[in-house]
């Protein structure tokens, strides 16, 4: 039988918690997508999950850098990022988003894919893309994907077939 005073109940959990050792900081993460988009040519398309706000401005934020326009793919990507923008979440210049139904209008060397399915989802953005079936992109010779993601245990298959049929598209 409880108390007057209630119980207090705090439970998180983390992926990879058994590893031993530190997780590199974010930090690392924003540097390694400046120096990334400062030497990629073509197309740069990153699967990230669409909860993480924060990885999602440090995309945004090389982008600008390196004079490119971001469209992202993926509804929960969609949904977050409206979530994230409309509570100033996000800075960002007027003219970075760009709707993905527009992505030939411009040079791959200014595109910034912001995608779901860095755990390969059958029917995420990234996983579409892979398999030729996204309505929007294609893959295509010169095309940099990124999955900023650590695999969470259990999806590793997949997320190799993903990579796998993304070699094969180019």
């Amino acid at each position: 039988e409880l108390g007057k005073e209630g119980v207090l109940l705090f439970m998180c959990e983390s992926t990879n918690i058994e590893i031993p050792g530190d997780s590199p900081s974010e930090k690392n993460v924003g540097e390694s997508f400046q120096r990334i988009f400062h030497d990629t040519k073509g197309r740069i398309i990153v699967a990230t999950f669409s909860s993480h706000v924060h990885r999602m401005q440090q995309i945004i934020t090389a982008a600008e850098k390196y004079d490119r326009h971001v469209c992202l793919s993926g509804r929960s990507m969609l949904n977050v990022f409206k979530v994230a923008n409309s509570l100033n979440y996000i800075e960002m210049n007027s003219d970075t988003l760009i709707d993905i139904s527009n992505i030939d209008e411009y040079d791959d060397n200014k595109i910034v894919v912001l995608t779901t399915g860095s755990q390969a989802e059958p029917m995420s953005a990234l996983s579409r893309m892979a398999y030729a079936s996204h309505k929007a992109v294609g893959i295509k010779q010169g095309d940099t994907v990124i999955i900023s993601a650590d695999p969470i245990p259990g999806n590793e298959k997949a997320i190799y077939r993903v990579i796998n049929e993304l070699y094969r598209q180019g």
